[in-house]
């Protein structure tokens, strides 16, 4: 039987009082239940570096673009030698010259979070239309300052004046609900989104412990997901499906964690591990 909205309020709030306690950083929650519209927020307003929790709207921007007309999926780009750059994906492993098509560099943007694609499409996308995303919906408190990875000696005035990319944990939720509703794209582009993010091949965090093996659960759940980490920051953000419907969201964020390791049992990562079962676990389970 499912929990009122009093008794999910007294239960999460019990359960991040929890882990706040137990876990040596800090860490941002949103979770909204497609059913009873009901939400819930834990210091989930706080603008936080994002990682490459940033290359969702990038996606939702340049879906926009493609939406206009502006932008054409099937449109090849060269891959130059001076545009590739280290961290995660693969692009920055193969030869230049490659010719990737714009849904290409959005697929491998998001399931591998290929960074060398992600920088590309900033300069496809612009800066500037991803920051008018952001403001069009009031995201006040995300922007996007600049490219991944890039040496100091290529940074660009806004990094030299010390900004960062950020987003908070609310808007990251606010995007993601608004995708599943179809309220960013039209329909076409809007499942195109959604069927990339369920590709994301990085899912030790938040989708951990969730019953996601089709062939083990009969009632299994499917995850539309970006996750993001570097060093001491682990995010995870997804829209979860139950029988192709969204079924709920959740955006965990954890920062400032003394584990600064990438391993598969990396502290935040496991904190946002434990969160999302406990409440898939107490308030969603089939």
């Amino acid at each position: 039987m499912k929990r009122s909205p009093q008794e999910s309020q007294a239960y999460l709030d019990e359960l991040v009082k929890q882990h706040s306690q137990s876990f040596s950083g800090q860490f941002s929650l949103s979770l909204y239940d497609f059913s009873t519209a009901f939400s819930y927020h834990y210091q989930a307003n706080k603008p936080i570096y994002p990682a490459s929790v940033i290359k969702l709207p990038l996606l939702i921007a340049a879906l926009k673009e493609v939406e206009k007309g502006q932008l054409d999926l099937t449109q090849r780009y060269s891959l130059e030698s001076e545009a590739q750059v280290s961290g995660s994906g693969v692009l920055y492993r193969l030869d230049a010259k490659l010719q990737p098509s714009l849904k290409d560099l959005l697929t491998l943007m998001i399931i591998v979070s290929d960074n060398t694609a992600t920088n590309m499409l900033i300069d496809i996308v612009g800066i500037s239309r991803v920051n008018q995303l952001f403001v069009s919906l009031e995201l006040q408190q995300s922007r996007l300052v600049a490219k991944l990875q890039l040496p100091k000696e290529k940074f660009n005035e806004a990094q030299k004046r010390g900004e960062r990319n950020l987003m908070s944990a609310q808007d990251t939720l606010f995007l993601l609900v608004k995708l599943a509703k179809g309220e960013l794209l039209n329909q076409a582009l809007s499942e195109l989104a959604i069927t990339i993010l369920k590709q994301q091949q990085l899912t030790e965090a938040l989708a951990r412990y969730l019953p996601t093996d089709k062939e083990l659960y009969p009632n299994h759940l499917e995850i539309a997901s970006k996750s993001g980490c570097v060093r001491g920051i682990w995010h995870d953000a997804a829209l979860i499906y139950h029988q192709d419907k969204p079924y709920y969201a959740l955006v965990i964020f954890s920062h400032e964690a003394s584990d600064k390791s990438y391993s598969w049992e990396q502290e935040g990562m496991m904190t946002i591990a434990r969160l999302s079962r406990a409440i898939y676990q107490e308030l969603f389970a089939l």
